[in-house]
């Protein structure tokens, strides 16, 4: 449970109200800029019938939603985005971005979920700073969530140079190309202190823009490095005492190309950080390499996609094949009224190169990869205690149904319990005269880990059901979550919100 600040507040279903501010620039300023600065205000109340807030309610939310129930919501946001390109014109510009949230009840809490500033030039972009985004092929507004960057957790700050958009390196437009390079900061958590981001990524479009049938293709690379132990600790392999981890420039050029350490390595080239990773690579890396289909035409948009997931070499021998995301996304284009938009996605961890670790086997048939937990960065693939991936693969904190078998020393709320799942979603966008509709069911088994092993298979249901509609110059939300099985508890949820946009 995160800190409370003010024990007077009520528990379950208290509700408080307060206001959130946030500074505008001047008016004068816009019009100098030539461009639209937006502006939001929102306040929310969310409740619930168990401790914690289901798990629609609070999953991809950007870091934003706490798992207590009883939270009162005030958020405020301003955005300048880029001038429109008139051919040559305009290649220059540039933007920023403040979002700011205030939790109030259960949870007491200030957050900035976007603080950033943007420079393009071209088909270049330069940004700096937190920006709420996804990566992966994947549909952008129902997907449970990419399996490697979801926004399920609160943005890491970082740099990063890119290219955002498919920008065609052909004249014809027959092949287009989009990707980025940026370091991050992970910042202090429970078991690593003042850790890195190393994050790339590359896609390549074939097809000419008004082709119906495109085919995508590419992947990102994700890797924690740097740092050192929130306690130091003697290495079990060469029995020395570790304080940090390697930080070096030879260090992060290893990482940026992911080359293995030799076991016999010179430990004075990486620093004393190395002593543990002899053999392996330098840091945490894990990513999918990601294939998609679309099909595109005057009346619909159809994406067929396919997330394979790699961590630690499983991949290459196709021996965690299995493994993956796989999506399809149905938009009615130009429709007013009904189904709009339609995603089915299937999730499948299960079987991560099987139960034999890379010491018990050839490389070949290496497995138990433990998707998002790592020896050395013990709280894994995790940001502020929440998942950056999917939300399927669940921390300790996370499980609000059952207690894992866990020895008291392992018993972090970061450390990753729950990797083996399969899970089907169905989300689906309708609107029916002044509302619209967001709906989202999703069906899951769940294993735990080969280490952590569950008992017997978890089932669980979770579903999201949210109706909006505008109300003069206002826009109210109402949502009604549940969850129903043996991983999370119990829960039936509601949440109300009201939204301004200037």
């Amino acid at each position: 449970m995160r800190t409370t600040l003010f024990s007077h507040l009520s528990k379950g279903f208290g509700v408080t109200l307060s206001l959130l501010s946030v500074t505008a620039l001047p008016a004068a300023a816009q019009e100098k800029d030539n461009a639209a600065v937006r502006y939001e205000l929102e306040a929310a109340g969310m409740i619930s019938t168990g401790k914690t807030l289901p798990f629609w309610m609070r999953t991809n939310q950007y870091g934003e939603v706490p798992l207590e129930s009883g939270i009162v919501s005030f958020r405020g946001q301003l955005r300048k985005d880029y001038e429109k390109r008139d051919g040559k014109k305009n290649r220059f510009s540039y933007g920023y971005g403040l979002r700011g949230v205030a939790n109030v009840g259960r949870t007491n809490e200030l957050l900035l979920p976007e603080i950033y500033g943007k420079i393009r030039f071209g088909a270049f972009e330069l940004y700096g700073g937190r920006r709420r985004e996804t990566m992966g092929l994947a549909d952008s507004t129902l997907s449970s969530g990419s399996y490697i960057w979801s926004g399920n957790a609160l943005p890491v700050p970082k740099i990063q140079i890119s290219i955002p958009y498919y920008t065609p390196i052909l004249k014809s437009g027959l092949i287009a190309v989009k990707g980025n390079f940026a370091h991050g900061w992970f910042g202090n958590d429970i078991h690593t202190k003042n850790y890195w981001l190393h994050q790339k990524s590359l896609y390549v479009r074939l097809g000419k823009p008004e082709w119906h049938f495109k085919m995508h293709a590419g992947m990102n690379h994700q890797a924690q490095w740097g740092g050192k132990p929130a306690e130091p600790y003697v290495s079990k392999h060469t029995g020395q005492l570790i304080t940090k981890y390697a930080t070096n420039m030879s260090a992060f050029l290893n990482t940026v190309f992911g080359i293995p350490v030799p076991p016999d390595e010179d430990p004075d080239r990486f620093g004393e950080g190395s002593l543990t990773e002899g053999g392996n690579r330098l840091g945490n890396h894990l990513g999918t390499v990601d294939v998609a289909l679309e099909y595109d035409s005057p009346k619909a948009n159809i994406l067929l996609y396919r997330q394979s997931i790699y961590e630690d070499g499983s991949l290459y021998y196709l021996s965690n094949i299995k493994d993956g995301l796989n999506g399809i996304s149905i938009t009615r284009k130009g429709a007013s009224q009904g189904i709009l938009k339609l995603v089915v996605e299937y999730l499948y961890t299960m079987h991560q190169g099987g139960d034999q670790g890379s010491g018990y086997t050839i490389p070949e048939l290496r497995g138990r990869d433990n998707y998002f937990y790592n020896t050395i960065y013990k709280d894994g693939w995790t940001y502020k205690r929440q998942t950056l991936g999917t939300p399927f693969i669940m921390p300790l904190e996370g499980i609000t149904g059952m207690e894992p078998n866990i020895s008291d020393t392992n018993r972090s709320p970061n450390r990753i319990v729950n990797n083996r799942v399969k899970a089907l979603m169905v989300a689906m966008q309708s609107r029916a005269g002044i509302f619209d509709l967001t709906t989202r069911l999703s069906f899951s088994e769940n294993l735990g880990a080969y280490v952590v092993r569950f008992p017997a298979s978890r089932r669980q249901t979770s579903i999201q059901q949210t109706v909006s509609f505008p109300i003069r110059s206002l826009v109210l939300q109402t949502g009604l979550f549940y969850d129903q099985g043996e991983l999370l508890e119990k829960n039936l949820g509601l949440s109300l919100a009201v939204k301004k946009v200037f």
